[in-house]
Formats: structure tokens, sequence, C-alpha cells
């Protein structure tokens, strides 16, 4: 299933890993539209990107429907993102299991911090988040990117 407009990952969570590395997906990133296989991936920025199944199958049918070859660099680039995923489901009590190799990449201990970005959600140590966060409106968002 897509997300569509209507199953936005937004606002913030802080949620507590169990002894299994286990962490709850918020209420409101569950249910209607909203996909149980998600692919978790280092980011240069010190967090967790989570991206729902459908948005990798896009990405491949992007390179694909640009007439990518089995030599071409952008497919070989892609490829070599593959090995740095983690795939995973989201168990039946709605929680995701992070590989403690991502964890420690995050720097996430007990808690973390869960940030919707629209078409995927971030994975923060609450002390990172604190860092960079600052507050955002609509106003200073829309004429920054010229909405």
């Amino acid at each position: 299933m897509e997300i569509t407009q209507n199953q936005a990952y937004t606002d913030t969570f802080e949620h507590a890993f169990d002894e299994k590395g286990r962490i709850t997906v918020p209420k409101e990133w569950r249910g209607d539209g909203f996909e149980v296989r998600l692919h978790v991936m280092p980011s240069k920025e010190g967090c967790l990107k989570v991206y729902p199944g459908s948005y990798l199958a896009r990405k491949q049918a992007e390179l694909a429907a640009n007439g990518t070859t089995f030599n071409d660099p952008k497919r070989k680039a892609f490829e070599r993102l593959a090995s740095s995923i983690q795939a995973l489901v989201v168990d039946q009590n709605n929680r995701m299991s992070i590989k403690e190799k991502f964890r420690e990449h995050a720097g996430l201990k007990k808690k973390a911090l869960l940030a919707g970005a629209f078409d995927h959600f971030e994975v923060w140590s609450p002390e990172k988040w604190q860092e960079r966060a600052g507050e955002s409106f609509l106003e200073d968002i829309a004429e920054e990117v010229g909405l």
C-alpha cells in the first residue's frame, strides 16, 4: 500500500527501547494507509531514516524507467545502498526491532525521539535532536522553499 497525501509522518514522539532493541511505532503512524514493512538506514545527520517499503520500490522503478542498465553508475550506487539497509516488519504489538549497529550509529541508548518527515520518519537520540531542533513555522518554511 502506498502512502498518500493523507498518510504522512508528522509530529514527534519519545519512546523507550525494550531490552531486545524494539521500539513502539506511534499510533498516529499505524493503520489505514501506513505500511508495516519498513526500511531503516543510517543518515549522515547522525540519525536513522525509516522509509515505508513502497518508497524503495518506487526508487527501483524510477531507475528502471530511466533505462538504467546493470552497469549504470546510478544503479550501482543504489545497489551499494542495499547492504546498509535493515528491512523489518512492525510486529503485532506495533514495535519495530532496530539492529544494534544502527542504534549505535545514531547514538541511541534507552530512549529515542521519532520525528516525522512527511514521506518517512527519523529516529534520533533525544540529545542529538535537542542540538539540532528548533521551532518551525509554516510561514518561514513556505518562504524558504518557495511554497
